[in-house]
């Protein structure tokens, strides 16, 4: 912009008409039946740190998303983890910024059931973290019991950062490595205890494990030989926070403008609050629209 062109009584007004940006699940509704599901599981969630919805993609979106994804999960791979800690065998290498390889995804993130929930435990501030595939093989051992939010480097206890999910494409069974989880973790304080009783989130597939980021968790060792054990996973943060996988330049600019609106949001066009997030006072997600690049 030339200086004389600027606009002073224009630049007044954004900052006069600076509002609170509308929640991701604005315009959406649900049954009173998934409201239910919705609550319930928004409870579970704050008491034990996590919640399993079957049937969160009924059949035919089931095998559609399975169809969709297969080139995704080939893409999948192995290393051998030899250190001491959270890794050590046969670990699987998961492919990470899902939406530039895939539509596949795309209303699974912004489905009302998976919004509602997510808000209900983080509030309506919130924003997608990182969307990761993930397909551990016959042959891949556990994983050590970790915390997501761990990464944030604020005292405990504190109020939840971090809602993760897995959305199953095959059934969970202890056998095949179902998620591990250690119920009411999440109010912990303590240090991880690597022997804490655990149980396993066995699930069918198309269910939904949703789960507090300070849960102590660990994925299980597949000990099949002939089941794989894919899922979404789906990791949304505070949208204060900053996200795990950058977004913004994880997507080419015409991707962006192909994606519904609740999408970009959800991943990152959204102010938080008034302003933060902002540019120049204006809603990040018009000014990215109307300032392509020169």
């Amino acid at each position: 912009m030339d200086q004389s062109d600027f606009d002073k009584a224009e630049y007044v007004q954004r900052v006069e008409s600076l509002r609170p940006s509308p929640r991701l699940t604005r315009d959406l509704v649900l049954t009173e039946a998934d409201q239910k599901r919705v609550d319930d599981a928004v409870v579970a969630v704050q008491a034990k740190g996590f919640a399993i919805l079957p049937d969160f993609l009924d059949a035919d979106r089931l095998a559609s998303v399975q169809q969709q994804l297969e080139p995704i999960f080939a893409m999948t791979t192995e290393r051998d983890a030899d250190r001491k800690g959270r890794y050590s065998g046969l670990q699987t290498v998961h492919v990470h910024n899902l939406f530039a390889k895939t539509r596949a995804i795309d209303d699974i993130a912004i489905d009302p059931i998976l919004l509602f929930a997510i808000e209900g435990v983080l509030g309506d501030q919130f924003q997608m973290s990182v969307a990761t595939a993930m397909c551990p093989d016959p042959g891949i051992a556990p994983q050590g019991l970790h915390q997501d939010d761990g990464h944030y480097p604020l005292a405990r206890p504190r109020p939840p950062f971090i809602v993760n999910t897995l959305i199953a494409l095959d059934d969970f069974t202890e056998a095949n490595g179902a998620t591990r989880l250690v119920p009411g973790s999440h109010l912990s304080t303590d240090s991880i205890d690597p022997d804490a009783p655990i149980i396993y989130a066995e699930m069918s597939a198309g269910s939904l494990l949703l789960f507090d980021g300070a849960l102590w968790h660990a994925g299980g060792g597949n000990r099949t030989h002939d089941q794989r054990r894919r899922s979404i996973n789906l990791n949304f943060n505070l949208s204060w926070l900053r996200q795990q996988e950058n977004q913004y330049i994880g997507l080419p600019r015409s991707l962006w403008l192909e994606l519904p609106e609740r999408l970009q949001r959800l991943l990152g066009f959204q102010k938080v609050n008034f302003l933060y997030g902002s540019v120049d006072y204006t809603d990040p997600l018009i000014y990215f629209l109307n300032h392509p690049p020169t």
